[in-house]
């Protein structure tokens, strides 16, 4: 998928040196590994951080990018690694959020958030709550599978490319993923009714 016209000679351009070409690719793809990084994280500021260091990364590696048309995979598996890097660097360490998140993820996600009832709104941030605790305790490969296929909507082929697994890995991985949050938040949902 390709995210900007003229990926390919922009990536091209930057492999070359260019700072204006790398400027249009961090542009275009900013927000989407930051999406990607947040859903793995489950913290923006932890997001924020790691997409600079991503962006760092491929600007001093992107001359070793041998295909520009493989820009995309290789990104995110940059991003993958360092979301992945972060978690376990953090797995010492306990944090608390000062933060209210209930806007956050799913709420970006709606259409037009004002025509909802404030019930509704509420709700919906409940539900991102449990939804995000439910997917950071999945694990990193059942994770990583179903935010890029599911969230991300990326094909399972270029997820088995940035995961690098086969494409079936990467189907049994989403599908053991969606089992694993529907009967969690099944789960949940029949204690509290």
């Amino acid at each position: 998928m390709k995210i900007i016209d003229n990926e390919e000679l922009i990536v091209a351009q930057a492999i070359e040196g260019d700072e204006k070409a790398f400027t249009s690719l961090y542009a275009a793809y900013k927000n989407p590994v930051y999406n990607f990084i947040y859903r793995m994280s489950g913290n923006e500021h932890d997001a924020a951080d790691i997409v600079q260091e991503v962006f760092f990364k491929v600007y001093k590696k992107i001359k070793t990018l041998k295909n520009p048309r493989f820009f995309s995979t290789w990104l995110f598996s940059i991003a993958k690694n360092e979301a992945v890097s972060q978690a376990r660097r953090k797995k010492n360490k306990t944090y608390y959020s000062l933060e209210d998140d209930e806007n956050n993820g799913v709420m970006r996600q709606l259409e037009n958030p004002e025509a909802l009832h404030p019930d509704k709104m509420a709700l919906h941030g409940e539900l991102e709550k449990h939804f995000q605790h439910i997917l950071s305790q999945i694990p990193e490969n059942y994770r990583t599978a179903f935010i890029l296929g599911v969230l991300e909507e990326k094909p399972y082929e270029q997820v088995a490319q940035i995961m690098g697994c086969t494409v079936g890995n990467v189907k049994s991985r989403v599908f053991r993923a969606r089992a694993h949050i529907t009967q969690k938040l099944a789960k949940l949902y029949a204690v509290q009714t």
